[in-house]
């Protein structure tokens, strides 16, 4: 009986001492040139299997048992650095780059609403992009305008972005579907296979497409292939936009697409115009892009 008095009051005082050493560490992470909160950066005690991420406003909580122990920040494209506590119970760190980019467009989802000018007044479109996975974001997209009658203009695409990347360039790889119905006799469908070599705020854009077109007055359809070459630029300006012109050349026809993407925050907007033949359409939509996390973050978070 005594031993077992004595067994309990050492688990009692044992736990009871775990708990009370337990420190809770508070802080933010923030950029080293703007100051803005980074999200998403993992936040870990040194030599142990103990972390958690940073919120959207930057902030974390972590209890650690040591008040001496170093924290260990590390993010994609940011320098990981370790930072001794020596007691503090809060931290502000500031992080530095590795390179001249990031890969803030992973986890998230946008919502537009668009019109065309001058064929398919109504339509809308998604945009979803996956976690970090696979050394790289998984990409998708669809988008869909109409007049409600004989017109419909459709496009589809998937991208696997930043598969190969360090601080110089990074590649992406995209499927890209496009089908258009007009006037009751215009049909064609063509879809491309894409690399992006993005070397800073430049991008080269190379790629193969298909095409199948049909005149349906004429009983007129032909199918065919060709190269597809395009450039990209990102410009440091107000909502910071991308411009991107790609050029598809088939045996005796051309199409062209352009298009300019910008925003602020979470509001979004872009400009479209696609031509091939005699078809042509110029679109404009506005839409909101939404962050989420996922279930182990969620965890993580609140640790």
């Amino acid at each position: 009986m005594t031993k077992r008095l004595s067994l309990l009051l050492f688990l009692f005082f044992y736990f009871s001492f775990q708990t009370w050493s337990q420190i809770r560490i508070t802080g933010k992470v923030i950029d080293k040139d703007d100051k803005s909160p980074i999200p998403g950066v993992q936040v870990q005690e040194k030599g142990i299997e103990n972390g958690t991420v940073t919120k959207t406003d930057g902030t974390f909580e972590l209890n650690v048992s040591d008040p001496n122990a170093a924290l260990v920040f590390s993010f994609i494209g940011m320098r990981t650095e370790e930072v001794p506590l020596k007691g503090k119970n809060q931290i502000v760190f500031v992080a530095k780059w590795d390179c001249n980019k990031d890969f803030f467009d992973s986890q998230e989802i946008s919502f537009f609403t668009k019109s065309g000018i001058i064929n398919n007044p109504i339509g809308g479109e998604i945009e979803i992009a996956s976690p970090w996975i696979f050394r790289g974001v998984i990409k998708g997209k669809y988008g869909y305008q109409t007049n409600f009658k004989e017109n419909h203009h459709q496009n589809a695409q998937i991208e696997f972005a930043h598969s190969i990347s360090n601080c110089d360039f990074d590649i992406d790889f995209r499927w890209d579907y496009r089908e258009i119905s007009w006037e009751q006799n215009l049909r064609f469908h063509a879809h491309s296979f894409e690399i992006d070599l993005n070397i800073h705020e430049i991008k080269f854009i190379a790629g193969y497409s298909h095409l199948n077109f049909s005149e349906i007055e004429n009983q007129f359809n032909k199918t065919s292939s060709g190269v597809l070459i395009g450039v990209g630029k990102y410009f440091s300006l107000p909502m910071y936009p991308t411009a991107i012109f790609k050029l598809g050349i088939y045996q005796d026809k051309l199409e062209y697409q352009a298009k300019i993407q910008g925003g602020i925050k979470n509001l979004q907007t872009f400009i479209k115009f696609y031509k091939l033949n005699d078809y042509n359409e110029l679109s404009l939509g506005i839409g909101i892009s939404l962050g989420y996390k996922t279930k182990r973050q969620k965890l993580n978070s609140k640790d």
